[in-house]
């Protein structure tokens, strides 16, 4: 088991795993590992290292991750419904596509002030969720759903929002450079421009 006394997994494929509601893992080093339909809602994941992991077809509502850290590490057809990411350990460098998401839920979470460049979030729901003072350059942002989201002082250089749909961005509050979007998902921008549209 993880919550055993073993600190360090290397290459371990865990499935089916069930831990039980508000479980602490602490200390815990995961390198190439795959989480395979685990049950891993409410963990409270405690300075753990996390490095090229893939997590599939998981239940991780509500997990906290304080002062853990993510590297290349993905989540395919997750659960991962509010968790606060900024309460992890990001380092002051950059490192391109920390976290990625596909086909997941990730509703109601925070990437307040995390650089999350060249990241994925490709075909999930992201309701309600904090992209405030985060970087995106780059990310990969494709079919997903921004329904309610917030982008305030977010870097959005290069991201590309094709297939995107229900966001709100105010292009004078956040950084758009060579940002993609297509129509007619796009045209919300011109709401926050000081313009008239003729009928």
């Amino acid at each position: 088991m993880i919550n055993g006394t073993q600190t360090e997994f290397d290459s371990e494929h865990f499935q089916n795993l069930n831990m039980a509601e508000q479980t602490i893992i602490e200390g815990k080093i995961f390198d190439g590992c795959h989480f395979t339909n685990c049950v891993l809602r409410e963990v409270r994941f405690v300075a753990c290292r996390f490095r090229d992991c893939h997590f599939e077809a998981c239940d991780l509502s509500l997990m906290e991750v304080d002062g853990s850290s993510f590297a290349d590490t993905h989540f395919v057809r997750c659960q991962v419904i509010g968790v606060n990411w900024a309460n992890a350990d990001w380092p002051k460098f950059t490192l391109p596509k920390p976290v990625s998401f596909r086909e997941c839920a990730i509703s109601y979470s925070t990437f307040f002030g995390i650089s999350l460049q060249q990241s994925d979030f490709v075909d999930c729901v992201a309701k309600d969720v904090d992209f405030s003072e985060a970087n995106l350059t780059k990310a990969k942002c494709t079919g997903t759903n921004f329904a309610e989201s917030r982008f305030l002082h977010t870097d959005l250089t290069e991201a590309d929002f094709n297939d995107a749909k229900n966001y709100a961005i105010n292009a004078n509050d956040n950084i758009l450079k060579k940002t993609r979007f297509a129509l007619p998902e796009a045209m919300s921008l011109l709401r926050s421009l000081d313009i008239v549209l003729a009928e």
